[in-house]
């Protein structure tokens, strides 16, 4: 059966729907799947997107290694600043 549909694009939408019947359980409609399915997408490409230019300039060594401690008290005196 022929849908038109990527095969690869079907799989990655099953994936999408197995993990959010885990997570929350099958209260949507198929319609508000896909609706769910192609606003997670548009994210994960936006996310792509806006790692890439950090990604290339790694690559190139143009980076730092990550520093997890200083990177744990920013969030930690952030958090203390917005009062959460």
């Amino acid at each position: 059966m022929a849908t038109g549909i990527p095969q690869d694009e079907i799989l990655a939408f099953y994936d999408f729907l197995g993990r959010r019947i885990q997570q929350i359980g099958d209260s949507l409609s198929p319609e508000q799947s896909v609706q769910e399915f192609r606003l997670y997408q548009e994210e994960l490409n936006r996310f792509i997107e806006e790692t890439q230019l950090a990604i290339e300039q790694s690559k190139r060594g143009e980076s730092l290694p990550l520093d997890v401690d200083a990177l744990m008290q920013r969030v930690k005196d952030r958090l203390a600043k917005s009062g959460s």
